[in-house]
């Protein structure tokens, strides 16, 4: 389902329709491509969305090819009426390892580990290099307690799916890792 408008609030809907039991609800799945299209509406969200893609090609680059990211904070919402930009895009990915290692654990440990924490999951580094508020968590490390990944999964999406200065119920938006629709993206967006 496209991303629908922004509602009175300036905020995603959480679901589309009168009922909110619908299937029609939050989060929105889209493509990046569709992402820039309802987000990259200024210069400012361009250069963050332009962000979002490289940190995902620096994902790409160290075999994280599978996985889901969940997008939010300001960037979903619509700032611009109340006379900013957005200060960031906040994203909460899901990766499936790199195969390489799946089959070799010496591998993971001697440079799987330390990129991890050093690239993937260090919020402050990516903070300052790419505008961008990033959380992780590995799909192996959790899928042998099936109930950590629920947990994660739950506590990410109650945090989403509400504005924190409101606690306004809000939506927002979900994309799978794929780098070819990211190059489109860049295309659409054009600049540096």
């Amino acid at each position: 389902m496209p991303l629908p408008s922004f509602d009175l609030r300036g905020l995603l809907p959480p679901f589309v329709g009168a009922d909110a039991a619908t299937h029609d609800r939050s989060p929105y799945w889209v493509t990046m491509p569709e992402l820039a299209a309802a987000f990259g509406t200024t210069p400012h969200r361009q250069q963050l969305l332009r962000n979002l893609i490289a940190y995902r090609a620096l994902l790409a680059q160290e075999g994280y090819v599978g996985g889901i990211q969940f997008i939010d904070g300001s960037f979903v919402e619509n700032v611009e009426a109340l006379n900013r930009n957005p200060s960031d895009i906040d994203v909460f990915s899901i990766l499936s390892a790199p195969p390489r290692y799946l089959t070799d654990p010496a591998a993971w440990q001697a440079t799987g580990l330390p990129f991890w924490n050093a690239e993937v999951a260090n919020r402050d580094l990516n903070k300052q290099r790419f505008s961008l508020d990033t959380y992780a968590v590995l799909f192996e490390e959790r899928q042998a307690q099936p109930m950590n990944l629920i947990g994660d999964i739950i506590y990410w999406y109650g945090l989403f799916s509400h504005q924190r200065d409101t606690f306004a119920w809000k939506g927002f938006a979900g994309l799978a890792l794929d780098p070819a629709a990211d190059q489109v993206a860049l295309s659409q967006l054009g600049g540096p």
